[in-house]
């Protein structure tokens, strides 16, 4: 598979959770919102009317396809984001008779634009980090109680656990919920991992203005012209130009937001955990599992099922290795270390080198989740892709009876079914059965190509137990 065509599976990547999902969206939407007045009332300042500047920003000239200002998903939210979109009217010039302003009137402007990216962004953003992280505990708890949770929606986590009161800023949250130190540490972490990322995109919308209008002016455009290129990528030709718009802005947006997002959930997730992994290194039988499961790329699809434990972020010295080996930590169940924060930024993953490890999110836009598992009392089942509850051992158990299955699912998936002429599914094989004198001939057969069914001498008993009993049964 091409490189891009797998960033494209990447990019579609949806959240089984609903209210992560809801979460996810909104967090995207709001910053769109907030980008897109930015740029119409630049469009606005180069001299084009109200009505034709955001009629240019929904209007994409290569397709004319209309973009979504989302008023619905702003309405659906309401009753727990109180966030609105100002209008965004520098009143100075920044484009007079063909002529650059000056380097002091692009300080004021930045200051300008820096005031109002701050004021609306950063807010929102420290609001979404502290619902994602809430989101994530909550995931914890509904698992713990083996809850239905998937379907739930956003409002309906904040009206049933919160009574309409989510936190909205650390320090409402601190005051209103109890966090371990180690839990606000490792919050405040990603909190400021994300007010740089609103620095930065703050720092590129100036930079997309100053330089779409310099250039605008030295290649003689007009202002509507200049417009145009700020709002969307029209070259067939990808030049460094194009990178300065607000379609481009907003796209580099959903992919920092994506990934942050999921590793604030995540963390959410693991951290009433962090204890625990503590305790683990002097007792084992406090050791936490994890089970890697969810995304839609060939990569997390691969490493569905994979089992890893839980360590503390104290003790990991050197984040390049995850070996639990490496640590001292010797496990009979797994040598593959998690921990909050652990992620695959800087590695690659390509046709020729293989680098990512398993972590939450693993790659940008992945909705892959850590779903613990007791292996003592619960199972992964790659059919339903989930960690499921195993059967209890009962004593004194008739010999008639299999009691091997350990849950309902295991038993049905697992049970003798004929799938076609003299072919059985039993125990996750495929047997066929076959005369005596062919026995021998089959047999050296399956064991040059184990794919092959396995042959099943139809005068052994092994061949009544697996086909005579399901065939009564028919």
């Amino acid at each position: 598979m091409k490189e891009k065509e797998l960033k494209q599976l990447q990019e579609k990547e949806q959240y089984d959770v609903k209210y992560i999902a809801e979460l996810r969206e909104y967090w995207n939407i709001y910053f769109y919102a907030l980008i897109n007045e930015i740029f119409t009332g630049i469009a606005i300042n180069l001299g084009m009317t109200t009505k034709e500047a955001y009629r240019l920003a929904k209007s994409k000239p290569s397709d004319l396809k209309k973009a979504n200002f989302f008023k619905s998903i702003f309405n659906k939210f309401k009753k727990i984001f109180k966030y609105k979109i100002p209008k965004f009217r520098y009143k100075e010039k920044l484009y007079d008779k063909q002529k650059p302003i000056k380097e002091k009137q692009w300080k004021k402007f930045n200051k300008y634009l820096d005031n109002y990216w701050s004021n609306y962004a950063k807010k929102a953003s420290e609001d979404i980090t502290i619902k994602a992280h809430e989101l994530g505990k909550q995931t914890t708890e509904f698992r713990k109680k083996k809850k239905p949770y998937k379907n739930k929606s956003l409002y309906q986590v904040n009206f049933e656990q919160y009574e309409n009161e989510m936190p909205s800023s650390l320090i409402e949250a601190y005051k209103k919920y109890d966090f371990s130190n180690a839990e606000k540490n490792i919050l405040n972490k990603q909190f400021s991992s994300i007010a740089m990322y609103v620095t930065e995109t703050g720092t590129k919308i100036q930079e997309a203005i100053r330089q779409q209008i310099q250039t605008g002016i030295e290649n003689n455009k007009s202002p509507i012209e200049i417009a145009s290129d700020l709002y969307w990528n029209v070259e067939k030709n990808e030049n460094l130009v194009n990178k300065y718009t607000s379609e481009t802005l907003r796209k580099d947006w959903n992919r920092i937001s994506s990934t942050e997002i999921a590793t604030i959930y995540e963390s959410g997730i693991l951290a009433p955990y962090e204890a625990q992994s503590m305790k683990s290194l002097k007792d084992p039988s406090f050791a936490q599992y994890f089970i890697f499961t969810g995304g839609s790329c060939p990569w997390c699809q691969a490493h569905q099922g994979s089992l890893v434990r839980l360590v503390p972020v104290d003790i990991v010295t050197n984040t390049t290795n995850d070996s639990l080996s490496s640590m001292g930590i010797k496990d009979p169940n797994t040598d593959i270390a998690i921990w909050i924060g652990k992620n695959n930024i800087g590695y690659k993953e390509t046709k020729n080198i293989h680098e990512w490890r398993i972590c939450t999110p693993a790659h940008p836009y992945n909705v892959a989740t850590l779903q613990p598992i007791d292996l003592k009392n619960e199972w992964y089942n790659p059919k339903t892709g989930d960690v499921e509850k195993r059967q209890k051992k009962q004593k004194f158990v008739p010999k008639q009876i299999d009691y091997t299955q350990k849950t309902k699912e295991e038993k049905e998936w697992r049970k003798p079914t004929f799938i076609g002429e003299n072919l059985v599914r039993f125990n996750n094989n495929i047997y066929e059965g076959v005369d005596q004198e062919d026995y021998n001939k089959k047999l050296e057969e399956h064991r040059k190509n184990p794919q092959l069914p396995i042959p099943v001498n139809k005068n052994s008993p092994a061949y009544k137990r697996i086909f005579i009993v399901e065939k009564n049964k028919k």
